[in-house]
């Protein structure tokens, strides 16, 4: 995220993007601050699940939309874990952080599908993101986040760090209507030298 800066420890991108931070007992809340931040930006959801020890102060520091789970050891080895607060959806993500999630050639491929590209497609990663932000509204850049994050994850699942799938992730060209093209393909599996890749 804020194209580098932090990692979620995860994330699940099922018609929102959210985003789960663990902070053990062997963890501290040092970060913690910084990563609210970060976070508010471009998640749209947030779930901390922390250890008991660092609970309260946890609560201290994350806003109110964020849900909080608590867990500790329970009384026969397991783990005891208890929901301290329900959260809600963000109310303020912002477009650049949300874009901030995308690799240069998946910028290109956003602002290609909306036809925002004329004249960008060599332009430097500042200058296409800030483009993206003020030409889109922010559910056309949630839903194209999301379109193209699920697309790299189904090519590097498939294709690793490899120099193909690299290409295709770049390639990739976002639709909403959920209709494949012929040579075309949303799984794992893309099968053309260069992937044209449509995501439902």
């Amino acid at each position: 995220m804020s194209r580098g800066d932090t990692r979620v420890d995860l994330a699940a991108i099922n018609g929102r993007i959210e985003g789960y931070e663990i902070k053990s007992s062997l963890d501290n809340l040092d970060r913690l601050p910084r990563q609210v931040g970060l976070y508010g930006q471009a998640m749209e959801r947030m779930t901390l699940a922390v250890a008991e020890e660092h609970a309260l102060a946890a609560m201290e520091i994350i806003p109110d939309w964020w849900t909080a789970w608590c867990f500790s050891s329970g009384p026969r080895g397991g783990l005891a874990i208890r929901r301290l607060r329900r959260g809600r959806l963000n109310p303020t993500p912002a477009s650049e952080g949300m874009l901030a999630l995308l690799e240069r050639d998946e910028l290109v491929s956003l602002l290609a599908f909306y036809g925002q590209d004329r004249g960008l497609r060599t332009a430097p990663y500042p200058v296409l993101s800030g483009h993206a932000a003020s030409s889109l509204s922010r559910q056309q850049v949630a839903d194209g986040v999301q379109r193209l994050l699920k697309i790299r994850i189904r090519i590097e699942a498939e294709f690793g760090n490899t120099a193909f799938g690299r290409s295709a992730v770049g390639a990739a060209i976002i639709g909403p209507t959920g209709g494949v093209p012929a040579g075309s393909c949303a799984g794992a599996s893309v099968h053309q030298p260069t992937a044209q890749v449509l995501l439902a």
